[in-house]
């Protein structure tokens, strides 16, 4: 509720407000546990390296599901799409092939265990550098304004708006997006619980729907209807089942 509002309405608040206040979760996110930034999205598709050191083993959250990841390392050049094994043959290859032109400086995500070092302007929302930059596509933009959830994912742990999150400012969590949740070919038990119970129709929020739902599982594994209605209260769709969405989330997995 903008200050005009206030001031036409006095002694109301918004939803959101009175969640924040209270300390609850909205739009599968726990409002005031991590900073949003308003921003727009927009721009083409940014060149970037997908950097990984080492093997890494790790148990997604409140999944019980453990992940291995092939170490590979490759950088590639933002202007040319070239492919380069290190960072120092980058920029060598930058200086000859681009002559007076500056290498723009890697932002760093750790998404689904992995780190990729890409080259996102600095007005690029998460959301956005998800589907643009690192080709994941399973996070879905709908409103672009925060408000309708198709765009949640994890951020350490918590469920998060991505599409009101500055890129730059997801650096130093980890990320966890909807293709994050499975093994491979292998649904998640969240994510068969919802297949299972098709809560489901065209499927576009879905993705949204299942990470704000594991969000939620994190802190609560066994969730009543109240606190699955509460933790799955921001998210807008016309056509979703949510007597059916509930349903699988009630009781956890």
């Amino acid at each position: 509720m903008s200050e005009e509002e206030k001031k036409k309405n006095p002694g109301q608040i918004s939803r959101r407000e009175f969640l924040k206040d209270a300390g609850l979760v909205i739009g599968g996110a726990a409002v005031g546990s991590i900073g949003l930034a308003s921003a727009c999205g927009g721009g083409t598709t940014a060149g970037g390296t997908t950097t990984i050191s080492k093997t890494v083993t790790t148990t997604l959250p409140g999944t019980g599901i453990a992940t291995t990841t092939v170490t590979q390392s490759k950088f590639i050049d933002p202007l040319d799409n070239t492919e380069w094994p290190t960072l120092d043959a980058l920029k060598a290859h930058f200086a000859a092939a681009h002559p007076g032109a500056s290498l723009p400086p890697y932002t760093t995500l750790n998404v689904n265990g992995v780190d990729y070092n890409v080259v996102v302007p600095t007005h690029w929302t998460l959301a956005w550098a998800l589907r643009e930059s690192l080709g994941l596509f399973g996070t879905k933009i709908g409103c672009d304004m925060g408000q309708c959830g198709a765009c949640t994912v994890l951020a350490d742990g918590i469920p998060i708006y991505s599409c009101i999150l500055l890129a730059n400012e997801a650096q130093g969590k980890k990320i966890l997006t909807i293709e994050g949740l499975s093994e491979g070919i292998k649904l998640s038990p969240l994510q068969q619980k919802f297949f299972d119970n098709e809560a489901v129709s065209c499927g576009y929020c879905t993705a949204g729907f299942v990470m704000a739902a594991q969000g939620l599982l994190n802190v609560i594994p066994k969730p009543t209807e109240d606190d699955v209605r509460l933790g799955l209260s921001g998210h807008l769709c016309m056509c979703q089942n949510f007597k059916k969405t509930v349903e699988a989330v009630v009781g956890g997995v």
